[in-house]
Order: structure tokens, then C-alpha cells, then sequence
């Protein structure tokens, strides 16, 4: 311990550390002398008298306040010089006391008594071996101006704002002004408003095998955001550009309009928030519970949406953030949902008000993976016997380091049209595989397998969005803005593969995908879509500008079976605000 500390905490600290006896001279607050650290047992610098307190470890675990505000690490045996001003000349024989007192030898300390270890039937102690424990901790040389730089080195980084921002700004510094109780004490109303989303216009030259035709469009995608407060808000999304797959444009110099600011067919409006908090805002109390619930003209979007991905009239609620020791689930969420009317299927022939359905869908966070389940059963409502069952399954992992696989199913069944064609009778089996790389985040293989047996349907499907092997391989994506071709999408009695590779640049602020795909027929050409089997080889480049615009190109070839080649090229300028 350091001569330059203050009697009276070396005292303490001594006393506190586990006893013996400690004897100072001297005034109790005079200074110390000069004198540099002492290690155990060293000769004392002359003028300065040294007594040795013995601290003994505690067999227990520390507590707090034991050994005053820091508990320090366990002593055992371990003699520590404690320096001390000389005081007063002594009395006389007071130094031959002294004398006997420092040649004696020190009590000998009891010996510590250990409760006998106790283990669980059929374990046994284990030989301790060097091998057992990992190597030490390597801490670099302490750099100040690092260490500062943590702190000092931070600076804005460039965000898109929304196109418009009433109320609290999307992005804030400092603190919010003071909030409303209208809602209650519990659900304080913050009101904000914005708007955001994209302009994307594009060109593309496609030859359909038929026909020709050059296509410059465009389309508007803006969503505007109501929050009332930090849980409840008012959302609705508006193409004004297009009518229902359609978009604003030109095609071999002829103008189509195509110009609606809502429809129902294509746009949103709903309200959601959490039943929880307005509950417990109307009581004065917290919420007990959370349950978030959304109504009106609601987009579902359902594994990752291929097996929903439609805006329905209807509503929603979920019981969130569950988890279960006995079935060994981490987390799990349920949703459950309805819808009266605007549901897109090709087993009601795409007519909206056909249909209703209701049904429930979970994800459950379970053996290193994450499974989606989903049932839903959808009625007929023109009595035509084409309701039907339709679920869902998916299940995601990483396997071995090596490959992250995404397994998914569709299935259709009970319908009964009275016929032998039916238009919900099938099942489609998806498995998506992406690879690790020694660059795993810039060199990214895929290989992505499907299969569709009859006449599989996803649960609701906007036709804007194209066939349900979109998220299979670029060549059966569309563009979802001008007549670009595809591959056969659907999955009607067809099978097949695409197999590429993402190239993303180290700034991540450019990709290029290169891609071939196969599609191959089943049963007879009069129960699919697909004329023949068809190969295809596609590619796409993308590449930020700033960081609210986008250029993108993409180029195929596709040899289609009994059908004449298609081709296609495009070039697209998106804007995000």
C-alpha cells in the first residue's frame, strides 16, 4: 500500500480487511513522510516505523458494506506494510516492549474449515486440466485518443426526411414537447403527420414472343401516416398513377391515363394501435396487457408474402410476444384476421368481391429456426362451391454455418364446384437456399427449388404484384410497373429451379445479380398455364445515387417450349422520399 495515503483510511482499510492489531504514533491527521511504496517485509526508510496487519480471506461470497463501500479481492496470509509519522520519544522500557512485541511470532490462524462438496448422484469430480480454460485476455495499449473518438468521432449520418413532416419531426433532437391526456394519463396524445414513399419511372423494350412494344411508365407511390399517439395512428396508401395492375403510361407512342387517386382495389386505409394501451389510458392506469388490433382496408402481408399478400376489407389482432417452457418455444406471436370483401384470388378469378375468409396465422421462434403456420378458410359468397381450406407453412434456419434454408408449403383443400376442374385444389412446395462465403456479406450464391402440383392458390394475392414464384428467382419477378416478361409464375402443375449469384460492393451501395432458371410441365397443357417447359437467363444491376435516388437495369432471355422466345431489357429511375 502506498506511504502516501491518509492514516486514518490505511487504518481502516486494515481493520476492515479482516483484523489484527494496527498501532499508530503521532497525531492521528499528520501527514506522512515522503517515502516510496513499501513491498511486504522491505526495511522501512529511516524515521519511519512500520506495523504489519494479518488479513485473512473470507470463506463466503462478499457483502455489501462488509468491507466498506468496494469490497477489495480475498487476502489469505498476506502481510501488509502499513507506514506510520514517528511520534514521541517513549517511556522508558517502553522500547524493549516494542522490541518483544516484533521479534515474537505471530499466532499461528485457525485453520479454515470446508463444507464437504455436494454434487448430484452420478457426478464425479473431474481431474483439472490446463486445457480447460481459454488463454487470457489480450488488452491492446490504452489509447486515450481512440477511447476518445468513441464519443468525439460520431457525426450525422444522411437520412431521405418524408416529403412532408407536421407535428414532431421524423428525426429530432432533443426533448418532445409536453403531450396531450385527452386519451388518458396513461396514452398520451403526440399528433404527427407525414408523408413519404417512392417515384419510379421506367423504360422497358420486351418482345412477348406475339408482340413487340416499347413501354415508358411511371407511378406514384405515396403513404400517408396520422399518429395520434405513440401506439395508434391512422395509415393509408394511395397510388394516384395507377388503376388496378395498370399503370400511367406510354406504349408505342400511345398515352394510357390510368390516373386514380383511391381505389379500393390497390390502396389502403386502416387504423391500428394497441388494445392495451387505450384500455389502460381510459382507466388512468398502465396497460396490463399488449394487443395490437388494426381495422378498415388492411394490407396482410403472411410469410413473407407468398402466402398472403393482398389489402383486405376487414381487421386483425394478434396476442404478441408469448413463449412456452414446455414446448420449448422461445417466442411466439398469433394473429387472427377476417376479411368481408377486396380479396384477390386466382381461385375467384381475381373478382374482389367475391370472397370472404377468416383464419389465424403464428410465428414461433423454436430449435434455432423460425415457423410460420397459417389456416384460413375462404368462402365463397356468390355460392358458386368454391370455398376452400388454405394453409401455410414455412420454416426458416441456418444449417451448419454453411447454407440458411427456407422450406415453404401451400396447400388447398375442400373445395367441391361441383366439376372435376376446380380452382383451389393444389399444393406448391418452395425451398430457398442462400450459401456463406468467405465474404458473406458481399458474395452471396443461391439455389431455389419449387414444385406445384394442380392448381395451388396463395390465401389473397394483389394481381399487381405478380404470380407467387416471384421470391423464387428474379426471372419470375416482375417489375410491377411495365409489361417486362417472366417466366410462367403461377406454379400451376410446373416445377423447377433458379440458381444465382448477388454480388453486393463493399459500401453496399451496389448489387448485381446474374441468374438462370428452368421450368418444367406437368399432366396435360389443358390444366396448366404454362405451354411448354421453359429456360431463361436474367440479370440486374442496381446502383444508389444519393441516398434518396436509385438506377436500376435488368436484361432476360427466355426459350419457352411450343410458345416463341421472349425478351426483355429495362432501365429504371426511382426516387424515395
Amino acid at each position: 500500500m502506498p506511504a502516501r495515503l491518509p492514516t486514518t483510511l490505511i487504518v481502516l482499510a486494515c481493520l476492515l480487511a479482516g483484523g489484527g492489531s494496527v498501532r499508530a504514533e503521532g497525531p492521528l491527521f499528520a501527514p506522512p513522510a515522503a517515502a516510496p511504496p513499501l513491498a511486504p517485509h522491505a526495511a522501512p526508510p529511516d524515521g519511519v516505523r512500520v506495523a504489519w496487519a494479518r488479513g485473512v480471506s473470507s470463506p463466503g461470497q462478499p457483502v455489501v458494506g462488509r468491507y466498506g463501500l468496494f469490497a477489495p479481492p480475498p487476502l489469505t496470509h498476506v502481510d501488509l506494510p502499513v507506514s506510520f509519522q514517528p511520534g514521541p520519544d517513549p517511556t522508558p522500557g517502553q522500547d524493549e516492549q516494542q522490541s518483544t512485541a516484533k521479534t515474537a511470532k505471530p499466532a499461528p490462524l485457525p485453520e479454515v474449515q470446508h463444507a464437504p462438496i455436494v454434487a448430484s448422484p452420478g457426478v464425479c469430480e473431474a481431474e483439472c486440466r490446463t486445457g480447460d480454460f481459454s488463454a487470457d485476455a489480450f488488452f491492446a495499449p490504452y489509447d486515450a485518443c481512440s477511447e476518445l473518438q468513441t464519443y468525439n468521432g460520431k457525426k450525422e449520418v444522411d437520412t431521405q426526411r418524408p416529403l412532408v413532416e407536421l407535428g414532431i419531426p421524423f428525426y429530432q433532437g432533443g426533448p418532445h414537447p409536453a403531450a396531450s391526456e385527452l386519451l388518458g394519463p396513461t396514452n398520451l396524445v403526440q399528433q404527427k403527420f407525414y408523408v413519404y414513399g417512392d417515384y419510379r419511372v421506367g423504360m422497358t423494350q420486351a418482345d412477348l414472343g406475339a408482340t413487340e412494344e416499347t413501354t415508358l411508365a411511371h407511378r406514384l407511390n405515396l403513404e400517408l401516416d396520422y399518429w395520434i399517439t405513440s401506439t395508434e395512428r391512422v395509415h393509408a396508401f394511395v397510388g394516384p398513377f395507377q388503376e388496378d395492375a395498370r399503370f400511367m403510361r406510354v406504349v408505342d407512342g400511345k398515352y394510357f391515363e390510368e390516373l386514380d387517386f383511391f381505389q379500393a382495389d390497390t390502396d389502403t386505409l386502416f387504423f391500428e394501435g394497441d388494445l392495451g394501451a387505450m384500455i389502460g389510458g381510459y382507466r388512468g392506469e398502465y396497460a396490463s396487457f399488449d394487443m395490437p388490433v388494426t381495422m378498415g382496408l388492411v394490407p396482410l402481408l403472411f410469410q413473407n408474402g407468398v402466402w398472403a399478400l393482398d389489402a383486405i376489407v376487414g381487421g386483425a389482432v394478434t396476442i404478441p410476444a408469448r413463449n412456452s417452457a414446455t414446448l420449448d418455444w422461445s417466442n411466439f406471436d398469433v394473429t387472427f384476421f377476417g376479411g368481408v370483401d377486396r380479396i384477390s384470388s386466382g381461385a375467384f378469378g381475381f373478382d374482389d368481391d367475391a370472397a370472404a375468409l377468416i383464419g389465424a396465422t403464428t410465428f414461433i421462434d423454436v430449435r434455432s429456426g423460425y415457423l410460420e403456420l397459417g389456416y384460413a378458410f375462404v368462402d365463397d359468397q356468390e355460392g358458386a362451391g368454391r370455398s376452400y381450406h388454405n394453409m401455410g407453412v414455412s420454416y426458416t434456419r441456418r444449417y451448419a454455418n454453411l447454407v440458411s434454408n427456407s422450406v415453404r408449403l401451400i396447400a388447398n383443400v375442400g373445395q367441391d364446384t361441383g366439376s372435376d376442374r376446380q380452382t383451389a385444389d393444389g399444393v406448391l412446395l418452395l425451398v430457398e437456399n442462400s450459401f456463406l462465403t468467405a465474404n458473406p456479406y458481399n458474395v452471396i450464391p443461391y439455389v431455389n427449388f419449387f414444385a406445384g402440383f394442380d392448381r395451388p392458390q396463395p390465401l389473397a394475392r394483389a394481381g399487381a404484384f405478380g404470380g407467387v414464384l416471384f421470391n423464387t428467382g428474379i426471372l419470375f419477378q416482375a417489375d410491377q410497373l411495365t409489361s417486362y416478361p417472366t417466366l410462367e409464375p403461377s406454379g400451376n402443375n410446373t416445377y423447377g429451379a433458379a440458381a444465382g449469384i448477388d454480388f453486393l460492393s463493399p459500401a453496399f451501395n451496389q448489387q448485381l445479380i446474374l441468374e438462370v432458371a428452368v421450368l418444367g410441365t406437368m399432366g396435360e397443357r389443358i390444366d396448366r398455364v404454362a405451354p411448354g417447359d421453359q429456360v431463361g437467363l436474367g440479370m440486374r444491376w442496381q446502383k444508389q445515387l444519393t441516398t434518396a435516388h436509385l438506377l436500376r437495369a435488368d436484361a432476360m432471355v427466355g426459350v419457352l417450349e411450343d410458345s416463341e422466345e421472349i425478351a426483355g431489357a429495362r432501365i429504371e429511375y426511382r426516387w424515395k422520399f
